[in-house]
């Protein structure tokens, strides 16, 4: 049994201290329940969970002081989470339902389906519950 341990401390922007410590304890917990139950492992398919949140950290990263949207979608570890495809559609809402790391990018472009209304473009909050609203009705979660 092997738990994926996240050591990074990288902060993403707008995250407190304490927010990122809360971040680092729910991956953690998560990644060692993925660990243990065999039936989470099987449906997660741990090597690419495991793909996903080492593309995800160094995304992060290289990103952190970036302001220009095109510096932060063509970052080459972003554009391998969106490459992974439908696998890594889970792993990105459940991160975007706790983060307000750039998402909708990525989702647009493995889905090809925008389930924002026009009314909620710019709203953060509601941009979220839209996809998550859409990840449910299409049993992502």
């Amino acid at each position: 049994m092997s738990s994926i341990i996240k050591t990074e401390t990288v902060q993403p922007a707008g995250l407190t201290d304490t927010a990122q410590t809360l971040d680092i304890n729910f991956s953690n917990a998560f990644n060692m329940y993925l660990g243990e139950s065999v039936l989470m492992t099987q449906k997660f398919e741990k090597k690419g969970y495991k793909k996903f949140l080492k593309l995800k950290d160094q995304w992060l990263e290289e990103t952190m002081f970036a302001s220009n949207s095109s510096d932060i979608f063509s970052n080459s570890a972003y554009e391998q989470i969106i490459s992974m495809g439908e696998l890594a559609i889970p792993w990105i809402i459940r991160d975007l339902k706790r983060s307000n790391n750039h998402w909708f990018y990525a989702l647009r472009n493995i889905t090809g389906e925008n389930p924002i209304p026009q009314e909620h473009a710019g709203a953060i909050d509601q941009m979220k519950e839209d996809w998550v609203d859409w990840a449910e009705i299409n049993d992502y979660l």
